[in-house]
């Protein structure tokens, strides 16, 4: 008997491969020169020139988006030992070809977080009608599993999305023809409900599981009671032009916050990396005094690994709020875009949900030192509530499997 396939497509399955020698030199001395003068004009308050796209590079890639998969791939095998999972980045489908028997025996997986990605003018990412093309042409089973729905930019965080009527249409006969459909978020659940009659399950995102899904434990240095200084954890989002216009506008406005708590608490920083141009960032929060103890730019298993041991973290890329959360540690989020919001919600915290659009430097300060003097209530919510979610997500994957 052939071993069932799972084509497990996801923003990000993999690693990728680093740079040859000549690449990354011609890498490093570009970002070198850009941050250099980026800090000089920052050093007299200017940020206006600072622009993620002199700091890409072919090895940038979103630790994040790689937790996604990883945790899904040990969720489907945990309940499918047998599977043979095959890797797949958004944008491959379109050139990937199926036998015969595949055909017969595989399972296509939509997996994670912002598979449907919206622009403010109400239309769809190009990828997917490609990726529906595809789909007719190979009509095997096809699951979306925790999917989301990105907006960046959108100022209201509540807001509801509305569709190009074409793309609707898309959705409609996409989710028709769907096995089944899991999201993320409400938010995400609100806007497809409308366009099927298949029930729309609300199970979170993968990544939330990413500790118990692989094994990992986090340790824990703590006392009962706060730890006296504490540590603190940060990410700031700095990946599109969105979030890159955001942390012009902040970074003066997060420095002081950061500054005040370290001040008022003797807090330590620790810097968490996930995307490989944010490794500038701790440099500029060391231009105006702010102490970064560490700096943590490895795999999703080592970023885990840190958040665990943080009392605090404060985050701006969505995932590091979702892996801090997995490691069980009390997060704030610097939305900019609606997808922070419903995490939060989803987790029963949206309190700590803050917009980056419409920053306010003391409500920050305020979430920050109440987490920080009585964590252990919120710690044993997000466990509760991350139990909760596993349960639902791995029923989900019971159902699809089943057979």
């Amino acid at each position: 008997m052939t071993s069932p396939k799972v084509l497990l497509y996801s923003a990000e399955s993999r690693l990728r491969p680093p740079l040859v020698l000549m690449d990354r030199l011609r890498t490093t001395l570009r970002r070198r020169l850009h941050f250099y003068t980026d800090a000089a004009h920052f050093r007299h308050g200017d940020l206006s020139r600072l622009d993620y796209r002199n700091y890409e590079g072919r090895d940038t890639i979103n630790m994040g988006d790689v937790a996604i998969y990883q945790s899904a791939a040990a969720l489907i095998k945990r309940l499918l030992p047998a599977a043979r999972i095959q890797p797949m980045n958004w944008g491959e489908l379109k050139s990937h070809s199926l036998t015969k028997t595949d055909q017969e025996n595989t399972t296509l997986v939509f997996n994670g977080s912002g598979y449907f990605h919206v622009e403010l003018n109400g239309r769809l990412a190009s990828r997917i009608k490609e990726d529906f093309d595809w789909w007719l042409r190979h009509p095997v089973p096809a699951v979306f599993f925790g999917v989301g729905l990105n907006r960046p930019g959108s100022t209201d965080l509540n807001a509801p999305v509305a569709l190009h009527p074409d793309d609707a249409a898309l959705v409609s006969q996409w989710l028709a023809l769907a096995q089944a459909v899991s999201v993320r978020d409400a938010s995400t659940q609100a806007a497809l409900a409308p366009w099927t009659t298949k029930p729309v399950h609300l199970i979170g995102d993968p990544a939330l599981h990413f500790c118990h899904a692989l094994g990992i434990t986090p340790s824990r240095e703590k006392a009962a009671s706060a730890r006296k200084p504490p540590l603190i954890g940060i990410n700031f989002s700095f990946h599109g032009k969105i979030s890159t216009l955001l942390l012009r506008n902040n970074l003066e406005a997060y420095c002081a916050v950061l500054l005040k708590l370290q001040k008022n608490t003797g807090a330590d920083y620790h810097y968490f990396v996930h995307y490989e141009i944010e490794k500038i960032l701790p440099k500029f929060l060391a231009q105006r005094g702010v102490k970064i103890k560490k700096v943590s730019a490895g795999d999703a298993a080592s970023l885990v690994n840190g958040y665990g041991e943080i009392d605090l973290h404060i985050g701006g890329m969505l995932h590091s709020c979702i892996l801090a959360t997995s490691a069980g540690t009390p997060c704030i989020g610097l939305a900019y875009d609606i997808k922070h919001q419903g995490f939060f919600d989803l987790m029963g915290l949206s309190e700590n949900c803050l917009s980056a659009a419409s920053f306010d430097p003391e409500a920050l300060y305020a979430r920050a030192m109440d987490l920080l003097a009585n964590p252990q209530p919120v710690r044993a919510h997000i466990t509760a509530q991350r139990q909760m979610l596993e349960t639902e997500t791995l029923h989900f994957l019971q159902e699809q499997f089943a057979l």
